[in-house]
């Protein structure tokens, strides 16, 4: 797997160095969750397979599989005539799109994190630093600590913790930032989660899917780089392969980000 260590976004804020620079290596204590995680893992897998068919073409059945928290959200509005918001350091257009997908991937995999960890685990302590100094930067409120009332329904509640955006990251994003920041913090949050919890599920797609392609569209990332993730990974898949090929999905995507 890949050498990603939320940390890196701890840096000087007058580092001249590019937002993304600083924030290439994510999270390396993913590893230690999957063989914890492997134990628990439920995460509605059934439910996933009664949906197979509405999963298997979501051209045909758009957003019928989605929530109306998602349908319904609306952080991501900014209203007409509002004044834009401020980040306090100067931001490129390129460093504030890929900086809110880094936030949402951190927000995802602490999501998932947190229901096998230690509640004083250092790991925990090394990611919220990392999502406060990243937040920090981008002029936004620290994401919320998500943890589920009720773990067998922790896929669902997730899903509404993101789009009701009680800490108001989102919106805010889309304040300072722009709409398309927001969908891609939130696209960043379900996608974390789902590589999180992808390698302990063989034969299966990615857990949020769905949403996955409904912020992807959104947000303006083009098919290819997401659509892999609502493809099954092959039933016999090994941990170590699923790993490998979630890196490289999420490094496409935050190439690309960093790229535009």
């Amino acid at each position: 797997m890949g050498e990603y260590i939320f940390r890196d976004s701890a840096v000087p804020a007058d580092s001249a160095r590019p937002l993304t620079s600083r924030l290439r290596r994510l999270v390396a204590f993913v590893a230690i969750v999957w063989g914890v995680a492997t134990t628990f893992v439920a995460f509605e897998v059934v439910s996933l397979r009664g949906m197979d068919l509405v999963l298997s073409y979501p051209s045909v059945f758009g957003d019928i599989a989605l929530s109306q928290a998602v349908t319904q959200s609306t952080s991501c509005v900014v209203p007409a005539g509002a004044e834009p918001g401020q980040t306090p350091v100067p931001l490129s257009a390129s460093d504030g799109r890929t900086g809110a997908w880094l936030l949402g991937l951190g927000l995802g995999r602490d999501a998932v994190a947190r229901q096998y960890a230690g509640p004083n685990s250092p790991l925990l302590a090394e990611l919220a630093a990392g999502s406060n100094e990243l937040a920090g930067r981008l002029g936004v409120p620290a994401p919320a600590v998500f943890t589920p009332a009720q773990m067998a329904n922790a896929n669902t509640e997730f899903v509404a913790f993101v789009e009701q955006d009680a800490g108001t990251t989102a919106h805010r994003l889309a304040e300072n930032l722009s709409p398309q920041a927001c969908e891609l913090f939130k696209l960043g949050a379900m996608w974390g989660y789902s590589e999180m919890v992808r390698p302990a599920l063989p034969g299966e797609r990615a857990v949020f899917a769905m949403e996955i392609r409904y912020h992807a569209m959104r947000a303006g990332v083009p098919e290819p780089l997401w659509n892999p993730m609502l493809e099954r990974t092959p039933a016999d898949a090994r941990a170590d392969d699923v790993i490998a090929e979630m890196t490289t999905l999420t490094g496409g995507v935050t190439a690309y980000l960093t790229g535009q």
